[in-house]
């Protein structure tokens, strides 16, 4: 069982919810119905899936630079790795056609990206980086487009009360496809936040082999989180009395410190660090799910709270698990 935890990176599994949740959060307007829960297992499925996929296709390179890693250690054999990763796709599709047409795209995205990071474009400078990023970004948006369908459980209630009241039936489908009108674009943007963070960090990862790694791949991460608060801020009321911009502003304070870190002569390893920098990711997703915006009639809702409070539970945790489990 510790094989297989590894093999999924776990610590790294708490992070995944938090991409959809925020996505569906911003283009639902703060609401949340049973679509998200699709969307949550379809990301935790693909992102799974492309954990092993990525150990599967460094093989050769982890036999000679990380001869403890599941795989290559033996302890779990590549075909049955193989079956492990279809399964995972196939559930993770079923769960995005759950959640609608659009998140079934998006989740069609995910697996085309993780793929071709994980075959081809990861050994590539900076074009790996920013496939990675794409990859994380779909994410979020699987669960933006989740909203972007109509609430199931409204529709068939609306057909439920057909026969006997027209009217509420009426009233519920009309609910229904109005709980599909979202703010989708915002989603977007909130994506593209995250896929550049994510990039940075892939970019870092690339060097945890090597005893000594280039500053400027160290600096990047932090640099992406500033470019992220000069987006967010103006779109909230201010620093004092909004959450999203402090918690984001929380989030570059904890990489600040991860990059003074890694900037110590000589510099520490790299694997336990990078593990740092993902886990600031739920910090990251607690301040978009409580973005709001009144020039745009995006609210934070008890439901966003409610959502951040429990991303934010996750970062201890994490950590917890990063001590037994290795996060890159």
């Amino acid at each position: 069982m510790k094989a297989w935890l590894q093999l999924f990176r776990v610590p790294n599994l708490l992070t995944v919810p938090g991409d959809p949740l925020a996505g569906f959060l911003i283009a639902s307007g703060g609401r949340l119905d049973a679509r998200v829960v699709f969307a949550i297992l379809a990301s935790l499925c693909l992102y799974a899936a492309g954990l092993a996929m990525n150990d599967l296709a460094d093989f050769a390179e982890d036999k000679r630079d990380r001869p403890k890693r599941p795989l290559a250690s033996g302890a779990i054999s590549r075909p049955a790795a193989w079956i492990a990763v279809g399964n995972l796709v196939i559930f993770g599709l079923g769960f995005c056609f759950a959640a609608g047409p659009n998140a079934a795209l998006m989740g069609i995205g995910v697996i085309m990206g993780v793929t071709l990071y994980n075959f081809l474009t990861k050994r590539i400078a900076i074009i790996g980086a920013l496939n990675m990023g794409v990859c994380r970004g779909l994410s979020l948006l699987l669960g933006a487009a989740a909203a972007l369908a109509p609430d199931r459980l409204l529709l068939d209630t609306a057909a439920a009360v057909q026969d006997f009241n027209p009217l509420l039936s009426s009233v519920f489908a009309a609910s229904a496809l109005l709980s599909g009108q979202g703010f989708f674009i915002f989603a977007v943007g909130a994506a593209l936040l995250i896929a550049i963070y994510i990039a940075a960090v892939t970019n870092l990862a690339r060097h945890e082999t090597r005893p000594e790694y280039p500053k400027i791949a160290r600096v990047l991460p932090l640099g992406t989180l500033l470019i992220g608060f000069v987006v967010l801020q103006p779109f909230t009321r201010s620093l004092l009395f909004d959450q999203s911009p402090a918690l984001w502003l929380v989030g570059i304070v904890l990489c600040a410190f991860n990059t003074s870190e890694l900037m110590r002569i000589p510099p520490p390893p790299l694997p336990p660090r990078i593990g740092s920098y993902i886990r600031i990711l739920p910090v990251l997703q607690a301040s978009l799910c409580l973005l709001p915006s009144v020039p745009t009639g995006l609210h934070k809702t008890p439901a966003s709270f409610l959502a951040a409070v429990t991303l934010l539970a996750c970062v201890p945790l994490h950590a917890w698990l990063g001590k037994k489990f290795y996060a890159s």
